[in-house]
């Protein structure tokens, strides 16, 4: 038996996972990364199999990390979260910018570029190893944590939605 209340307390920050569809942007939130070696220095990204980003990351290899602080804008981790780059040009709606060449978020608290050199796939995710070319910390600042999300933010981000989709219908 799992308790998924004991997982939840494993500490998991929330990231915006960008990497390119072709010449356009692409992104999804995701909440599994790590720093798994320092040489080469080498990240651990989970994905959901489902994901937009999942795939194009397959087929360009190359992956971003935008770092979310904990005072990041709700309508963020709504845009990215809830809504596929299949359908929807996501980093139209948010002030982003390109680090080696992927796109980054500019709220972000620090930025980080790699290239996957392995990867693994599970029934749910895919684990994506990746060496990291570049990193930049942009802002010293708390950053968004899991926990938060599910504790105190999670309710803002579904109003953000919601206002963002009522305002797209009456265009």
């Amino acid at each position: 038996m799992i308790d998924w209340n004991a997982l939840y307390k494993v500490s998991l920050g929330l990231y915006v996972l960008g990497a390119k569809d072709g010449e356009r942007p692409v992104g999804s939130i995701v909440d599994a990364v790590m720093i798994a070696a320092s040489k080469p220095c080498a990240v651990v990204v989970s994905c959901n199999n489902a994901s937009y980003t999942k795939a194009c990351i397959e087929k360009s290899k190359e992956l971003s990390l935008s770092v979310l602080p904990k005072d990041v804008d709700p309508f963020v981790v709504a845009n990215f979260g809830f809504q596929s780059s299949k359908n929807v040009n996501k980093w139209d709606n948010v002030a982003a910018d390109e680090f080696n060449n992927l796109p980054v978020l500019k709220q972000a608290s620090a930025y980080i570029s790699a290239k996957v050199v392995s990867q693994y796939a599970f029934e749910s995710n895919t684990v994506f190893i990746a060496e990291i070319d570049a990193a930049v910390n942009v802002r010293d600042t708390d950053n968004l944590l899991y926990e938060d999300y599910r504790n105190r933010f999670k309710d803002e981000v579904i109003k953000s939605f919601q206002q963002h989709m009522k305002e797209k219908a009456n265009g």
